[in-house]
């Protein structure tokens, strides 16, 4: 938004791929991280049990797998989970740039930095970077950096074509792109909403062409 009311000044947006982010969850590491939030005592001991001693099994045609235990993740389904999860991705923070700002909400993480020089954004988000991969490491957490990307957002069409830059995670590079899906928002490179809008209309009007058939 901000490239938008200043033509000068280009913001850098990154968003980060994190795989079966829910079944990874380090649980000794999230009671840690429960604790170092106050929550203590019994409240504390409830959540411990609730998440350890968890099994599975494959019920198929009649039959069922032997079980097997789940040593890590947050039981997918539950009540509590959502709230858990949330907690255990929120040390993220700490690991910021202090001129990057940060968009999360579960597992879809957004990263974006705005200036005039396009090489100083660079460089904030590649700390930036650098930062999550050790933060994501600490957790047991693993970061796709062939489903992570970046988009750069600005109105200068005359040089937006050159914005392609050094961007890594894990020392693996970024691929940049023009148009991103996050949390349902379809948004390209000067935030005009245009795929957004017809993709929404477009479903609107299937939907409305199943209802005729009624």
């Amino acid at each position: 938004m901000a490239s938008r009311k200043n033509p000068h000044r280009k913001t850098i947006t990154v968003f980060l791929d994190l795989s079966a982010a829910f079944d990874r969850v380090w649980r000794q590491k999230l009671i840690h991280i429960i604790h170092s939030t106050g929550i203590k005592g019994n409240a504390l001991l409830w959540i411990n049990d609730f998440l350890r001693g968890r099994k599975f099994s494959v019920r198929f045609n009649g039959a069922r797998s032997k079980s097997h235990r789940l040593w890590a993740g947050v039981p997918q389904g539950s009540v509590l989970s959502p709230l858990l999860f949330p907690i255990y991705m929120n040390t993220i923070h700490s690991h910021i740039h202090s001129d990057t700002r940060i968009a999360c909400y579960a597992n879809d993480i957004a990263i974006w930095h705005t200036h005039r020089d396009i090489t100083t954004s660079q460089k904030a988000l590649n700390v930036t970077l650098k930062n999550i991969a050790i933060w994501a490491k600490d957790l047991k957490l693993y970061i796709k950096a062939d489903k992570t990307n970046y988009l750069v957002f600005s109105t200068d069409r005359k040089h937006r074509s050159i914005f392609n830059l050094d961007i890594k995670i894990n020392d693996s590079p970024i691929k940049r792109i023009e148009f991103s899906t996050y949390l349902g928002i379809t948004m390209d490179n000067e935030l005009r909403f245009t795929r957004h809008i017809k993709h929404t209309a477009n479903k609107a009007l299937r939907k409305l062409s199943i209802l005729r058939k009624l």
